[in-house]
C-alpha cells in the first residue's frame, strides 16, 4: 500500500491535535468549536466528545479554514449516533457520532497532511519537555522528589496519573468476564486489565440482526444479558438454527484475527447487552505488547493445529465408511 494511502487510515484525536474542529449546524448562522474529538478520514466520520449533543438526523458543516492549509475546506455531515453521560464506569465520553458525505480524495489528503504536520509539532514540544525531565532524573534526587517528577511525566503523557488495574474505572467483573473467554486464558491480570480498558457496552432488541453471513469481522462480541440464534441461510426461504447462545457466551473471536467473512449470521433472540472489542482496537494492543501478542497467537496456532486434527478425523471416519459400503 502507498505511504500516502497508509496514512489516511490514521485516526486524529484533537487532544493531541490541538486543532479544534469548527462546526456549524444547519439552520443557524454560528459555529461551535470543539476541542475533543475523534477523526477518521478513512472512515468518514468523527466522533464529538460533548455533553451537548444535537439530536440524530442533525446536518451539521465542519469548516477547516486554517491558514496552514493551502484553501478552506468545507464538509457536510449527518449526526447518526448520540450517547449520554452514563454512571457506568468505564462508559464511552458523552457525544455525538457523524457521518460525513462524501470526502474527495484531495481534499482527505490535504486534511490528513495538515493533522499529520501538527501532531509532528506536538510531539517535538513533548519531546522537548521529556528531556528535561530526563536531565533532572539522571541527577542526584531524593526519593520523594523522584516520585513526584514520575507522576508529573505521566500527568503530561496521558492527562492523568495512572492507577494500578484495581483502581481503574473498569468492573471487576469485567476482567472475570475477558478471564472466563478461552483465548485470554493465558493473560495476567494487568494484561487483562489493559484489555478491558477497550471494551464497549452495546445493546440490540429482540429480532435485530448482531451479524450478517458474508461480513468481514471486525468486532468480538461477549453476551452479558439475554440470548441469540446462530443462523445460516438454507436456499432462498429457509433458515437453519446452529446455536442457541446466551450471557457468558461470545462469538466473534476469530476476527480479532483473520477478518475473514463471518461464516453464519447472528440475531438477537431477546434484549441483549453485550461488551463488544474492536479489531482495531485489539491490534493496537497487541502491538504495544510483545507478550501479550505471543500468548493470543500461540492460542489461535493451537486452535488451528486441533481444527485441522479434527477435520483429518472426519475425512478418515468418512473414508472408511465409503470404503466399507463399497462407493469409490
Amino acid at each position: 500500500m502507498a505511504e500516502g494511502q497508509d496514512k489516511l487510515k490514521r485516526e486524529f484525536r484533537g487532544e493531541d491535535t490541538g486543532v479544534p474542529l469548527k462546526v456549524l449546524k444547519e439552520g443557524e448562522t454560528e459555529s461551535r468549536l470543539y476541542s475533543r474529538y475523534i477523526l477518521e478520514l478513512d472512515k468518514e466520520r468523527v466522533y464529538i466528545k460533548s455533553d451537548q449533543q444535537f439530536p440524530v438526523g442533525t446536518k451539521l458543516k465542519f469548516i477547516f479554514d486554517d491558514p496552514k492549509l493551502e484553501r478552506k475546506i468545507e464538509l457536510s455531515g449527518e449526526v447518526v449516533r448520540i450517547n449520554k453521560a452514563s454512571a457506568k464506569p468505564g462508559a464511552l465520553d458523552p457525544g455525538m457520532g457523524i457521518i460525513f458525505d462524501q470526502i474527495s480524495l484531495g481534499d482527505r489528503n490535504m486534511l490528513a497532511k495538515f493533522y499529520e504536520d501538527k501532531e509532528q509539532e506536538d510531539r517535538t514540544t513533548e519531546y522537548l519537555r521529556f528531556i528535561s525531565w530526563v536531565k533532572k532524573v539522571s541527577k542526584p534526587l531524593p526519593s520523594d522528589e523522584k516520585e513526584k517528577m514520575k507522576r508529573e511525566l505521566l500527568q503530561a503523557l496521558y492527562g492523568e496519573e495512572r492507577k494500578p488495574v484495581s483502581a481503574t474505572k473498569k468492573k471487576r467483573e469485567d476482567l472475570e468476564i475477558l478471564s472466563n473467554i478461552p483465548l485470554f486464558h493465558e493473560l495476567d491480570i494487568l494484561e487483562l486489565g489493559e484489555l478491558a480498558e477497550l471494551l464497549m457496552k452495546e445493546k440490540y432488541n429482540a429480532g435485530q440482526v448482531i451479524v450478517n453471513e458474508g461480513d468481514v469481522g471486525d468486532k468480538l462480541y461477549i453476551i452479558l444479558k439475554g440470548e441469540v440464534e446462530v443462523f445460516k441461510k438454507v436456499g432462498e426461504d429457509r433458515e437453519e438454527i446452529l446455536a442457541t447462545l446466551k450471557a457468558g457466551d461470545y462469538f466473534g473471536e476469530m476476527s480479532l484475527i483473520d477478518q475473514a467473512p463471518r461464516s453464519a449470521s447472528v440475531r438477537a433472540k431477546t434484549e441483549i447487552a453485550a461488551l463488544t472489542l474492536a479489531k482495531k482496537d485489539f491490534d493496537i494492543l497487541l502491538k504495544a505488547s510483545d507478550s501479550m501478542a505471543a500468548k493470543i497467537y500461540r492460542f489461535f496456532a493451537q486452535t488451528i493445529s486441533r481444527r485441522l486434527r479434527e477435520a483429518d478425523e472426519k475425512i478418515k471416519k468418512i473414508t472408511q465408511i465409503l470404503s466399507s459400503s463399497g462407493v469409490k
